[in-house]
This record gives structure tokens, C-alpha cells and sequence, in this order.
């Protein structure tokens, strides 16, 4: 026999990419909305049915041509994308490319989890941390080498101990760009609306990648 509880034990849910519609109402607890673009609109419908909110975005990548293309804060951050030794691009799709997690990237990814808190979003979902191991030859990615080794970069394909250093930068780039989402959000959730936000990082696994 079925037996009701309430949907705040968010024992079920389904994640949306688009629009709300009476057949994605399937009646689960809660809605993982994807993406930071139209959020108001999408959430709305949602909240207004009951369901607990979520909100789930890449960390990695995105739809965030308008931080990549200077909307955002006027300056160009396309030498930002993760890029290969023959110059070539890591993208996820055309204008997506895996970015080099920046100070810069997570002040956008920032606020723009900040409007999703004011839109009731409860849990945050940062996925796909994922920083290419062929990669390290963009122009953020030397100038993060320069910051943090306090000399200039070298090619991670030069050695095995240069292949080493870049994978250790590349694994406190993501270390530093999550805590500083995860702890900024928290406090301005609490702050602002004294609500205990919380955050996951889904990730592929090893074996899958």
C-alpha cells in the first residue's frame, strides 16, 4: 500500500532543460531545473505545484557565452577554454568549451547561483569538475601556472614530472573554485533568507572516464 509523505524527504525527483509542461508533472518531490538562463520563468511553475526546487549547472562547462563573449563584465574570456597542445579546443559543443576554472569564472558562476538562491532553490548541483588531462596550454591555463608555481609554464607533456605539476594545479584549481562557490553560497543563503543550503558535485566515475 502507498503511503504519503511529505515531499520534503525528496525521496524522488526529475530534472528539466526546458519549460515546464503538464506531461513533465510527473508528481516526484522535487525538480532539478539545468542551466542559469531563464530561471524565473522555469522555476515558477514548478514552485507553484509544490515541488522542492533544485538547481543543477557544469561547473566545467555551460551555456555561458555571455561570460565567454564580454556580456557579462565587458572583457573577453574565451582564452579561458581548456585547449590541447596543437592549439585545438576541449568543448562540450559549439561555444562550449571545458573552461580553466578561474577567479574570474567563479565570481560569474557566483552570482549567478546568488539570483537561483533568490528564486528559492534549495540544493545546488555542480557537475562535471572535469579538467582534461591532454590539456593545460591555454593562455589562463600558463598564467595560473605563473601564479602558482612562481615560474614561468612548461609544457605537461615535456616530463613526467611537469605532466605531474599540471595535474596537481589542475586538481587545486577545482579544490579552490568549488569551496569558493560552496562556502559563498551558503552564507549568503543563510544571511539573507536563513535557509541551509546545500550543495552536491556530481561526477563521472573513474571507471566511466
Amino acid at each position: 500500500m502507498w503511503n504519503e509523505y511529505p515531499r520534503t524527504e525528496e525521496r524522488t525527483g526529475v530534472q528539466e532543460s526546458r519549460d515546464f509542461a503538464p506531461t513533465f508533472d510527473v508528481q516526484s518531490d522535487f525538480v532539478m531545473v539545468y542551466g542559469l538562463y531563464r530561471l524565473k520563468e522555469r522555476i515558477a511553475p514548478w514552485k507553484k505545484r509544490g515541488y522542492v526546487i533544485h538547481l543543477m549547472t557544469g561547473v566545467s562547462w555551460g551555456g555561458y557565452q555571455d561570460y565567454l563573449f564580454g556580456k557579462y563584465d565587458g572583457i573577453n574570456h574565451r582564452d579561458e577554454g581548456q585547449v590541447y597542445a596543437d592549439g585545438s579546443e576541449r568543448v562540450h559543443g559549439p561555444d562550449v568549451p571545458y573552461m580553466v576554472p578561474t577567479n574570474a569564472f567563479a565570481h560569474y558562476l557566483t552570482e549567478g547561483l546568488k539570483k537561483a538562491i533568490d528564486l528559492g532553490v534549495e540544493d545546488i548541483h555542480l557537475e562535471e569538475p572535469e579538467f582534461w588531462a591532454e590539456s593545460g596550454y591555454s593562455p589562463a591555463f600558463k598564467r595560473e601556472w605563473e601564479i602558482f608555481y612562481r615560474e614561468p609554464w612548461c609544457d605537461p607533456q615535456g616530463s613526467a614530472d611537469a605532466q605531474y605539476r599540471a595535474s596537481k594545479l589542475k586538481q587545486y584549481l577545482y579544490t579552490r573554485t568549488l569551496d569558493r562557490l560552496c562556502s559563498e553560497c551558503k552564507e549568503y543563503a543563510m544571511k539573507k533568507y536563513g535557509r541551509l543550503l546545500r550543495f552536491y558535485v556530481p561526477t563521472h566515475s573513474l571507471i566511466n572516464y
